[in-house]
């Protein structure tokens, strides 16, 4: 047998697992802000600067404002369910601002915003230079579809502002909402029980998802958020879209690129 035989027959016979995966490529849009330096890393910048429905990521912005405008007047205040049957079974019964954003439930938020009303609305998202400000149309729906648009470069930015305490809003409101963003082993669903990790010491990850469909953009799938960890701080926004998305795309990816990046990790350095 030749030692070229003897080689490639080595080489076939090494396990696969000896060579490092490789990094999953993100599927759309990744935007990482470090909150310390400003510095910004993108996958894709054409993809990143193209304004979205913010889907259900606006329960943030629309959880500050209804603590603001006291239409909440905390996050452990019940709204009774109406009795209408919807299709996410978690969402028939009385939820907190704590539980509605936890199941993202829209019902609840559809009955803050007319409280909010359009007037209030306009005023504070223009506060928070919040994307394109339109909401324009049902009061009930402007951020599932139209007309309101972000980007998430536009994301990172609100994001980096809420976590720097440079938001117009109390330090009360601030905390309560950073509070309930923060994704444990008992405030995961189903749907987000990848972000409970387990993380290295130290790492606190928050976010929201959000998901919705359109005739131009067809499935968009979001996890916007905020990590805390021996490495840093940092703020992110995820983005996915396609025809068809099943189940939350833009979380799994959003956590396969954290990892990559090395940010939900313990600090191992002396």
């Amino acid at each position: 047998m030749t030692r070229a035989l003897l080689t490639a027959l080595f080489l076939l016979a090494t396990p696969a697992l000896a060579q490092p995966a490789p990094a999953k490529k993100h599927p759309g849009c990744f935007v990482l802000m470090d909150l310390k330096t400003g510095e910004v890393k993108r996958n894709d910048a054409k993809r990143c600067e193209k304004r979205m429905p913010p889907a259900s990521t606006f329960k943030v912005p629309h959880a500050l404002i209804a603590l603001e405008t006291g239409v909440v007047k905390d996050e452990a205040a019940e709204r009774k369910w109406d009795g209408k049957k919807r299709d996410v079974a978690d969402w028939n019964r009385n939820h907190s601002l704590e539980s509605a954003i936890r199941y993202s439930v829209v019902w609840f938020f559809q009955g803050t915003a007319k409280e909010i009303g359009r007037e209030r609305m306009k005023d504070w998202l223009h506060r928070f230079n919040y994307g394109n400000e339109e909401i324009s149309g049902d009061i009930t729906t402007f951020w599932l579809g139209h007309p309101l648009r972000i980007s998430p470069d536009e994301q990172v930015r609100f994001l980096a502002r809420l976590y720097r305490n440079e938001l117009p809003v109390s330090e009360r409101t601030r905390e309560t909402v950073k509070r309930m963003l923060v994704y444990s082993p008992e405030t995961v669903t189903e749907r987000t029980k990848r972000m409970a990790g387990p993380w290295g010491t130290g790492v606190v990850v928050s976010g929201k998802t959000g998901m919705t469909h359109t005739k131009e953009d067809g499935a968009v799938s979001w996890l916007v958020g905020h990590v805390r960890s021996p490495q840093g701080e940092y703020v992110f926004a995820s983005l996915v879209t396609g025809e068809h998305l099943e189940g939350p795309v833009a979380l799994h990816a959003a956590v396969d690129e954290l990892q990559s990046l090395g940010v939900l990790e313990e600090d191992h350095r002396d």
